[in-house]
């Protein structure tokens, strides 16, 4: 499992692992050349899940479980704290199998990073042959990081594009009802968006916050298809070539997500500009991977550059808009084109 948290992390950083088609772009803009506000007046703090956040942005979950992986994590939250943003670890099933790579998550606890956001797979809340996560296990995931909330994520494109991936799902959703009863759980997807369905009946299990991961940015199946690749396994390779571009597109998993829930908008976000577009659509918060990722092999320094590159842009689209503060940007006018208005027609 270390080999392969190791292995994703060169395959995202070297290979081009996006989905074909960014359906962010399809949002086009009314903007005001009068806006009537001053750019230096432009507050873009908010408030997520209790916790006050200097600018809508969460580092998403991405990595740990290797020695390597510490530094970035360490990059991540170090930049995290002095920037006021959210930030999520990768999955700690490496930690909860294996003590000793614990501290490639737990660094993060060294940095007063203002929302932090522990991480398991929802694949492993049940019995796949090898028996479900343990309360005790959760447990452990979730004070390793000293967590504000649970991320619980969803990857079974990736797990079926996966020699070793698990094929069980029955069971889940009652599992993830009994957790919501003890921690804040944020229910996530990891490239292929959440549909209407999967929104409402998280709600009616008590989850507390939607991460939509739609289909827009990395697909995790491209990234399955360069392992399978490499480890000569043409059944996995070919499903990962198939399954490539599945998945819900990004904005419309925000808009099915709107069910009285904190709304994260990712898969494909890249700049301040999609940021503006997630919450335009009844999103809290934008969240971006890949490119923390990149920015985390350089420096801290660089994440820091990243976050505040962001926020000028989405500063700039508020002021372009009118918008004085984040609440005001769901009432600015937007035309949809494209793929993303087919979608929209006929959804």
């Amino acid at each position: 499992m270390e080999k392969r948290k190791t292995e994703h992390i060169d395959i995202i950083s070297t290979q081009n692992v996006s989905h074909d088609y960014n359906y962010w772009d399809d949002i086009e803009i009314v903007q005001k050349s009068m806006p009537e506000v001053d750019f230096d007046s432009i507050d873009t703090s908010v408030r997520f899940l209790g916790k006050s956040l200097r600018v809508p942005i969460l580092i998403s979950s991405m990595t740990g479980g290797h020695p390597d992986t510490k530094k970035i994590n360490e990059n991540l939250a170090r930049a995290a704290a002095e920037v006021g943003v959210a930030m999520g670890v990768g999955s700690e099933r490496a930690a909860i199998n294996n003590r000793s790579v614990g501290d490639s998550y737990s660094v993060i606890t060294e940095y007063d990073v203002p929302f932090r956001i522990a991480n398991i797979g929802a694949p492993q809340l049940i019995d796949q042959s090898r028996g479900g996560l343990k309360e005790e296990e959760i447990e452990y995931a979730y004070n390793l990081v000293k967590a504000d909330a649970l991320a619980v994520h969803f990857n079974f494109v990736q797990e079926l594009s996966q020699p070793e991936g698990d094929r069980r799902s029955k069971g889940i959703e009652a599992r993830m009802a009994e957790l919501t009863k003890k921690y804040r759980i944020v229910a996530k997807e990891t490239g292929a968006g959440f549909s209407r369905k999967d929104a409402l009946s998280f709600k009616e299990i008590g989850v507390s916050a939607i991460d939509v991961g739609g289909r827009s940015g990395t697909s995790f199946a491209a990234v399955e298809y360069y392992r399978s690749q490499k480890m000569e396994d043409e059944t996995r390779n070919r499903i990962g070539s198939t399954f490539w571009n599945w998945g819900i597109p990004s904005p419309i998993s925000v808009m099915f997500s709107k069910v009285d829930l904190p709304i994260i908008a990712s898969g494909g976000v890249r700049t301040g500009l999609d940021i503006f577009r997630g919450i335009m659509l009844g999103a809290t918060l934008g969240g971006l991977a890949s490119p923390f990722l990149k920015a985390a092999l350089k420096s801290h320094v660089a994440v820091i550059k990243l976050v505040n590159d962001l926020e000028t842009e989405l500063k700039t689209a508020m002021f372009l808009t009118g918008c004085e503060k984040l609440e005001d940007a769901p009432k600015v006018k937007r035309v949809f084109r494209g793929r993303l208005l087919e979608w929209i027609n006929q959804s």
